[in-house]
């Protein structure tokens, strides 16, 4: 489709003009000057000017023209580059200069006109989004509402232009907005699921506050009530009388039990006791605190006391001071149970009340678990169980001690947080470890002793400086490291007694160096058995945490150590 706006090809003679087919009422006669500009004679200049009938000339439409046509080859690109829209013209336009058409051989009026609209249809496309096909249009058409007259001769009197998403954008669209919709939607429903889970919590909230209500009444009325076995029975049978004569019967089995559990427990103590005389790990000034402190107030007038506080019939005094007599009841072979170090002893018996102490003392046992103390893993898990039954049998002591258990080889592991020690305390087994490093538990003990002893300050007026007992067995690999970590831990505040125990050769100088004070290091004495160097570490670590505790007791300090035989003080060596 297009518009001719010269009605002849070929130029013709003036005469012919009336021949031509489908002659517009407004036409202009144009006719070529050589060398010089085209001559136009039209309605206005007919008859001012004779210009000859076989004069050659074109002839011009100058008629009002009106087309429609769509944009579809020119790409009409929105502002993100990746969306088009499509545009439908509504365009009038006329000759005004009509010697210009000739000159330019304007043939079809559409290319021109359509060129131009085009242009500037896509520069306007592009300032725009793709969802903005209205106000694009708007501004494509008020560039447009005007005549605008084109070199070619051409003006373009009248234009409109409807603009909008081709088929690609507007499925995009429409795949937008119902996104859109689906998010609205997903943001009322969750806000109605979020009202509905508020309003669910509420209710659990409101169950939970009267349920914490009736337990703290019952507690309330409990309070007052000791939670001994006898009173949780009778508190059973408050609840279901019922179940009277089940109750009775456990009770009894409960009684036959603690009776049985005590003659174990003698006979366990007499065992122990015997072996520790004929290792000579107990000397005669031991006796004593060991009588109160392991065997408890109720050893007294038994056998076992017998042994500590005088030889069996016929037997030299050196049998207490350590050295085996020749009966043979004594040949040096200790309980089976006992091979190897300490015996755990005792059992559960029943622990009467006792008055809160004036005062808490937190302990630390950091235990060496490297390969170089392989050879005293069982000697120092039988010194945690020994250390148990001490505290569990004196409850005045186990009251004022908080202990705790840490390992070390490459890196350090608490593994027994600080606590209240009593029967029913699971004391840690000890596994070896590659590697043997000081400075990860000193870092550790920065860490734990400060914190523990704040809170322990929180819940009782009184707190004692803590104690850390600190065996040291293998060679720290870390040497020239540690050292740092331990002078930041004695420089704080709460910083703690370092009891430190060497076992193993040379080991003196690292004791002098861990100990707080040099009256504080005990070394093993020399070519000793690493494994029963371990079974005094034991008797000490013993000794001195009953001391520590009946001191606290008392609201003191004191911290002095009674080294047992086979380890000697490093305070006077040079």
């Amino acid at each position: 489709m297009s518009v001719s706006l010269i009605l002849n090809e070929r130029v013709i003679s003036r005469s012919r003009v009336g021949e031509l087919p489908d002659l517009p009422p407004s036409v202009a006669i144009v006719y070529p000057v050589e060398g010089g500009p085209f001559e136009v004679e039209t309605v206005r200049t007919f008859g001012q000017r004779w210009f000859g009938k076989s004069r050659a000339c074109y002839v011009v439409d100058l008629s009002d023209h009106r087309r429609q046509a769509s944009v579809t080859r020119t790409p009409l690109t929105c502002k993100d580059g990746g969306h088009r829209f499509q545009a439908a013209i509504d365009v009038g336009f006329r000759v005004h200069d009509p010697g210009m058409v000739v000159s330019r051989n304007v043939r079809d009026a559409l290319t021109v006109v359509y060129g131009y609209l085009t242009d500037r249809i896509r520069l306007h496309a592009a300032r725009f989004a793709i969802t903005e096909a209205m106000a694009a249009q708007l501004a494509v058409n008020h560039e447009l509402d005007r005549e605008i007259p084109l070199p070619e001769g051409i003006t373009i009197y009248y234009c409109k232009v409807q603009m909008e998403p081709d088929e690609a954008a507007a499925r995009y669209i429409q795949e937008l907005e119902e996104a859109r919709r689906r998010a609205k939607l997903g943001v009322h429903a969750h806000e109605a699921r979020r009202s509905s889970t508020y309003s669910d919590e509420d209710i659990e909230d409101i169950k939970a506050a009267g349920r914490i209500r009736r337990e703290s009444g019952e507690r309330a009325v409990l309070g007052n009530t000791r939670l001994d076995f006898d009173n949780l029975v009778r508190e059973h049978l408050v609840r279901h009388p019922e179940q009277t004569a089940h109750a009775l019967e456990l009770l009894a089995r409960v009684r036959e039990a603690e009776a049985a559990q005590h003659e174990i427990r003698d006979q366990r103590h007499a065992e122990m006791v015997k072996y520790l005389i004929d290792q000579g790990v107990v000397r005669e000034i031991d006796l004593p605190g060991l009588r109160e402190g392991v065997l408890g107030p109720s050893a007294r007038g038994t056998g076992v006391a017998g042994v500590l506080e005088r030889p069996d019939a016929g037997q030299p005094a050196s049998f207490i001071s350590g050295t085996a007599p020749d009966d043979p009841r004594y040949s040096g072979s200790a309980p089976v149970a006992a091979q190897g170090g300490p015996v755990q002893w005792g059992g559960s018996p029943p622990v009467a009340a006792v008055a809160p102490p004036s005062g808490l003392i937190p302990v630390y046992v950091v235990l060496d678990t490297s390969r170089a103390a392989a050879d005293c893993a069982a000697e120092l898990g039988n010194a945690l169980r020994s250390v148990q039954t001490l505290l569990a049998n004196s409850p005045d002591v186990g009251a004022a001690v908080r202990l705790s258990v840490i390992t070390y080889a490459d890196s350090a592991d608490v593994v027994l947080p600080l606590t209240e020690v009593s029967w029913r305390t699971g004391m840690p087994g000890l596994t070896s470890a590659p590697g043997c490093r000081y400075r990860p538990v000193l870092r550790r003990l920065l860490d734990l002793v400060p914190l523990e002893t704040q809170r322990l300050k929180e819940q009782v007026p009184r707190v004692m400086r803590p104690v850390v007992f600190f065996l040291a067995i293998g060679q720290a690999e870390d040497d020239t490291e540690w050292s740092a970590a331990h002078a930041e831990l004695m420089a704080h505040t709460y910083h703690p007694h370092v009891v430190a125990c060497g076992i193993g050769a040379d080991r003196s100088r690292v004791v002098r160096r861990l100990a707080s004070r040099p009256e504080l290091g005990v070394v093993a004495v020399e070519g000793a058995d690493p494994a029963q160097s371990a079974v005094q570490f034991s008797v000490l670590l013993q000794q001195t945490l009953l001391h520590l505790g009946r001191s606290a007791i008392g609201g003191g300090t004191e911290l002095k150590l009674d080294c047992p035989q086979g380890l000697r003080p490093v305070m006077h060596e040079r």
